[in-house]
C-alpha cells in the first residue's frame, strides 16, 4: 500500500494494485507487535498468548502468567498483571531492567518472580498456553503458566506515508488534537499515531474524530 500526493489530493495504491484518488485520507493502519518467532508463538496467539497486558491482563485474574519483555513497557505491563494475577513470572532478557524506580517497586510484589538474562526458547500447549521454556546462564527450565505476554513494543504500520514527512523517529504518525497531520488533507487515528493507547474503544473514537475532521476539511475546500 502506498499513499502519495496528486493534484492537491492523494493517490492511494492498494496491496492489490488498485489506484484510488481522494482529496482527503484517514490512515488507520494500526501497529504490529514485535515477535520473537519462538516455537509455538504463532500457533498460540489468542490462545493464552497476548502482546498487550493493557488490553488483556483482566483475563488472568487469579491465574499464573508469564511476561517476556524489556524496558519500561514490560515493567508497566508487569505492574498491571501483578494487581490481578495469582503469580507473575517476569522474564527479562536484560539484567538491568529492574534498576528503575518502577523496577524497585515491583521487587516488593509478593506474587512476582523475576528471572534475569532470559532467553524465551519455546511456548508449549495444545489448545492454550500451558508452559514456557526459558534459558538463563546456560540453564534451561520449563515454567507452568496459564498464559504469556510478550511486551517488546509495537511497530507502527506507517510505511504507506513514509515519504510524506509526517512521522517521528519511531515511525509513528504525528497528529494534533483533530487527528490531522502536518500534511493538508491527511489524517490518522489509532495505534499508528504518536498518541496510541492500545485500547479498541479509544481507537474507534479517534477514528470517528478523524473522519469528522476530514469531512470538515473537505467542506472547506
Amino acid at each position: 500500500m502506498k499513499i502519495g500526493p496528486k493534484n492537491g489530493g492523494f493517490t492511494v495504491v492498494t496491496q492489490s494494485g488498485e489506484r484510488l484518488e481522494a482529496r482527503a485520507v484517514v490512515v488507520a493502519t494500526g501497529a504490529t507487535p514485535q515477535r520473537i518467532d519462538a516455537p509455538g508463538e504463532r500457533r498460540l496467539v489468542g490462545r493464552g498468548l497476548s502482546y498487550s497486558a493493557v488490553s488483556h491482563a483482566q483475563l488472568f485474574i487469579e491465574k499464573d502468567a508469564a511476561l517476556f519483555g524489556c524496558g519500561g513497557r514490560a515493567l508497566r505491563a508487569a505492574a498491571e498483571l501483578a494487581r490481578v494475577a495469582k503469580r507473575v513470572h517476569l522474564l527479562l532478557p536484560d539484567q538491568d531492567e529492574m534498576r528503575s524506580p518502577l523496577g524497585f517497586k515491583l521487587r516488593a510484589s509478593p506474587n512476582l518472580i523475576v528471572y534475569r538474562d532470559v532467553e524465551l526458547c519455546e511456548i508449549r500447549g495444545e489448545q492454550f498456553v500451558e508452559s514456557v521454556v526459558v534459558k538463563s546462564q546456560g540453564v534451561t527450565q520449563e515454567i507452568a503458566v496459564d498464559g504469556l505476554f510478550i511486551e517488546l513494543g509495537l511497530t507502527p504500520n506507517s510505511q504507506p506515508v513514509a515519504d510524506l514527512g509526517v512521522t517521528e523517529s519511531q515511525g509513528r504518525i504525528v497528529i494534533d488534537c483533530k487527528c490531522a497531520t502536518s500534511y493538508p488533507g491527511l489524517f490518522a487515528a489509532g495505534d499508528v499515531t504518536d498518541s496510541f493507547i492500545e485500547q479498541v474503544l479509544i481507537c474507534v473514537g479517534e477514528g470517528a474524530k478523524a473522519a469528522l475532521n476530514a469531512y470538515d476539511y473537505l467542506l472547506s475546500q
